[in-house]
């Protein structure tokens, strides 16, 4: 296609453009000019109301608020009285400053092991936690023995004697001998 013939019909394509405008226009330009009529004469309404006082007001579909009687105030709620002051925490326990000098008081649980040395404490905690089992502090011996005693617990049934492969194996027995009775 030639240029020639392309600009063609791009004319012709905006010549039926513009006149579906101009059509479009004229069907609603009417209804166009009848609101801008009605917008303009509410407007002179507001103008008159507001500066004459001459056009009355349209009425409201309910009660108007002018109408109707007014709400009674509520009555004023009377003060709370103020908090006391909390006393000073120096006061309020029952440490006499003595024992807070000390940083402990009697029958306190630290009593004997203040102040706290850090690796003391580990070995202290590590004794007490391995007490039970006889480790003496040494708690991968305290788990493996903690482990052995729960294995031999849970084995008591069948009577493995703490080897879960055997316990296994008689819970299988035990099962199938169920299986074959009913």
């Amino acid at each position: 296609m030639s240029v020639r013939e392309q600009e063609r019909r791009q004319r012709e394509t905006e010549r039926r453009i513009d006149e579906a405008m101009r059509r479009a226009d004229s069907e609603v330009k009417g209804r166009i000019e009848a609101r801008a009529k009605a917008a303009d004469r509410r407007k002179e309404q507001v103008i008159r109301r507001i500066e004459k006082g001459d056009v009355q007001p349209r009425p409201l579909p309910s009660l108007r608020e002018d109408s109707m009687e007014s709400a009674e105030s509520m009555e004023s709620m009377e003060s709370s009285e103020s908090m006391k002051s909390i006393e000073s925490a120096d006061y309020a326990s029952a440490v006499t400053e003595d024992e807070a000098d000390a940083g402990m008081m009697e029958d306190m649980p630290l009593e004997g092991h203040m102040p706290i040395d850090p690796a003391r404490a580990e070995e202290d905690l590590a004794q007490r936690v391995t007490e039970d089992t006889g480790a003496e502090g040494d708690i991968h011996l305290h788990n493996e023995r903690k482990a052995d005693e729960m294995a031999k617990q849970m084995t008591e049934d069948t009577g493995a004697e703490g080897d879960m492969n055997l316990h296994a194996e008689g819970k299988v027995d035990q099962m199938a001998e169920e299986m074959f009775e009913d």
